[in-house]
């Protein structure tokens, strides 16, 4: 007889199965819907696990926030769609649908935005132009390395991250040159101060271009991250015996069927 170890048989700890997959999946839901229960039930994790793990991971909370913003953003586009055209709606008269009619109602959706209202602010907002960055950080990607990072986890802004790649670049070409200067701190040689602008202007373009290509390389990386993981599972699709046919009732009806030497002799008897 076969002996398990008793930890063959342990529950796993709920906060083991919030795993940077299940933490993706379920912000990408939370963005969608603003509904905590609902994203969650869509991974099979609690709400309250949910609510823990957010109070114990910073990075989470800040992405739980930034989803929160966005489907805020969606919420608004479906109020406003619904405000100008209605609800479309059946009709039906002892049980049977007689039409259809157009119903202006939307009191729970305008409950659902004020409640938006309440949870958003302003680094949320931001973080939501983020949002996919934020959710890469999350599952293990590391942005590229700046001097000046965005709190905890995020490069700069694309425009501030260019930027001070450009400034790093002039400095380190001035510091190489090191220009002798006079009492006002203004480069004492013309000659001097000619080259050392046309070398800080050529490590200024060089930076410029390097750093744009460093955020377009993390950007497409940090999409390509989150696409992966919030893809629904391919099919499966089950195999078929004659196209779309049943084998059951093709069974069942090649058993009914007489054999092709009697098929015409069923019917001679009744003419």
């Amino acid at each position: 007889m076969l002996h398990q170890p008793p930890e063959a048989f342990a529950t796993p700890h709920p906060a083991s199965l919030w795993t940077a997959e299940a933490k993706v999946r379920f912000l990408d839901g939370l963005a969608r819907k603003g509904n905590v229960r609902a994203a969650c039930r869509a991974i099979g994790l609690s709400a309250e696990t949910a609510y823990r793990q957010r109070r114990r991971d910073p990075a989470f909370a800040r992405a739980w926030a930034a989803a929160m913003a966005l489907a805020r953003r969606m919420v608004e586009q479906v109020l406003a769609d619904r405000a100008i055209d209605g609800v479309e709606e059946e009709v039906w008269f002892h049980g049977e649908r007689r039409g259809t009619r157009v119903r202006f109602d939307t009191r729970l959706l305008l409950a659902h935005l004020g409640r938006l209202d309440k949870l958003a602010d302003d680094g949320a907002e931001c973080d939501a132009d983020r949002f996919d960055e934020l959710l890469a950080v999350i599952a293990g990607q590391q942005p590229p390395e700046t001097d000046e990072p965005d709190g905890d986890y995020l490069l700069p802004d694309h425009e501030t991250y260019v930027q001070q790649a450009m400034l790093a670049a002039i400095r380190a070409a001035v510091d190489r040159r090191q220009p002798e200067r006079d009492a006002f701190g203004d480069i004492a040689d013309e000659a001097e101060a000619i080259a050392c602008a046309s070398e800080c202007d050529r490590a200024e373009a060089e930076a410029h271009d390097a750093a744009q290509d460093r955020w377009d390389q993390w950007l497409a990386r940090a999409c390509g991250t989150v696409d992966s993981l919030v893809a629904p599972a391919p099919l499966r699709s089950s195999p078929r015996t004659l196209s779309t046919v049943s084998t059951p009732a093709l069974a069942q009806a090649l058993a009914c069927s007489p054999p092709p030497g009697e098929r015409g002799r069923g019917g001679e008897g009744t003419h």
